[in-house]
C-alpha cells in the first residue's frame, strides 16, 4: 500500500467508518474508496474525476485535500505487456501443410460456393448524443462561500458558471465559521440556487485574529500553512474548515483541538510558543486543558 493509501485508510478507521459507510456518506461506489485506499489507480475513471473523488473523500476525512493530490500520480501506470515468445526457425513442414490445406480448400470452394446474395446496406448508427448543458447560478448570505461540484472548485459565490454538464451532481458550499452545506442536484434545466448558511455553534462569526502575546488562559493557533482544523470545548464545537495562510486564531481553554496537516499549525500555550502541533501531513488531535 503506497503512503496515499495509508493516510486515508488510517483517517476513516480513526473516524470509526467503513468504507460502505463513507461511500453512501459520499454518494460514491466503495469499489472507488477501496481502489484509492489500496492505490490501484489504473481502475478509477480518468484522472480529472478520480482527484475529485480524492477531494471530497479526503475532506469526508478531516483532511486537508492538497497533500494527498500531490501524491497522485498524474497518469496510472498500466501493466507491462507480456513478453513475446522466441522464435525460432520457420517450421517449413507445418507451412506446406498449411498451403496443401488451403489449396483442397478453395478448389472445394469453387465447387460448392452458393449463388452470390444481394447485400443491403444498412444506415449507419447515428453517434451518441453528446450530453447537455446548462448555466448554474449560486448565491449565499453571507457570501464568499467556496463553491465545490463533484469536488472541483468553481469560485466564490455569487457565483454564475458557464454551462456544465446535465445530470446527478453533488453540490458543496464551504466558509470559515459556518456550517459547510452539501446537497445532489438534479440538473436538468438552468438553475439558480440560494442558501443561508448557518454559523457553527458557539461561534456566529469565524474567531477572531490573536497576537501571539496572549496571556494566561489562552491558546493561539498560527497557520502557517494549509490545513483543515476543528477546535471544540466539551461538546460545543467553536471552529471547522480551512483558514487562510497566516491567520491566528485564539480561544479560552480548555480546548481540544483536531488538525489534518499539524506540521503547519504553531501552538502558542498562554504565551508560551510550543512550536508545530505535530508532524506535516499526519492527522492529530490534542487536548489542551
Amino acid at each position: 500500500m503506497c503512503e496515499l493509501g495509508e493516510r486515508l485508510k488510517r483517517a476513516r478507521e480513526e473516524r470509526g467508518l467503513t468504507l460502505k459507510e463513507a461511500a453512501r456518506q459520499l454518494a460514491l461506489k466503495a469499489e472507488v474508496l477501496k481502489a484509492l485506499e489500496e492505490c490501484r489507480f489504473e481502475q478509477l475513471p480518468e484522472p480529472p474525476l478520480a482527484r475529485g473523488y480524492l477531494r471530497r473523500y479526503a475532506l469526508l476525512l478531516g483532511l486537508d485535500p492538497e497533500p494527498l493530490l500531490a501524491l497522485y500520480p498524474a497518469s496510472p501506470s498500466l501493466p507491462p505487456p507480456p513478453p513475446r515468445a522466441r522464435r525460432g526457425g520457420p517450421p517449413w513442414g507445418l507451412l506446406l501443410a498449411l498451403l496443401a490445406l488451403l489449396g483442397l480448400g478453395y478448389g472445394a470452394y469453387l465447387l460448392l460456393r452458393p449463388r452470390p446474395v444481394q447485400v443491403v446496406e444498412l444506415a449507419p448508427e447515428p453517434p451518441p448524443q453528446a450530453p447537455e448543458r446548462y448555466p448554474l447560478k449560486v448565491s449565499s448570505e453571507p457570501p464568499g462561500a467556496r463553491v465545490y461540484l463533484d469536488g472541483f472548485y468553481l469560485g466564490q459565490t455569487p457565483l454564475e458558471t458557464p454551462p456544465v454538464e446535465g445530470g446527478r451532481r453533488l453540490l458543496r458550499l464551504e466558509l470559515p465559521g459556518y456550517e459547510p452545506v452539501e446537497e445532489e442536484l438534479a440538473l436538468e434545466g438552468p438553475r439558480a440556487l440560494a442558501y443561508r448558511l448557518k454559523p457553527l455553534p458557539q461561534a456566529p462569526s469565524p474567531p477572531q485574529e490573536a497576537s501571539a502575546s496572549s496571556g494566561a488562559g489562552k491558546l493561539v493557533l498560527k497557520v502557517e500553512g494549509r490545513s483543515w482544523l476543528r477546535v471544540t470545548q466539551g461538546e460545543k464545537r467553536l471552529y471547522e474548515g480551512i483558514p487562510e495562510v497566516g491567520a491566528e486564531l485564539a480561544f479560552d481553554l480548555p480546548v481540544e483541538v483536531r488538525s489534518g496537516n499539524p506540521g503547519a499549525v504553531r501552538v502558542i500555550l498562554e504565551g508560551k510558543d510550543l512550536g508545530p502541533m505535530g508532524e506535516p501531513g499526519k492527522p492529530l488531535t490534542r487536548r489542551f486543558p
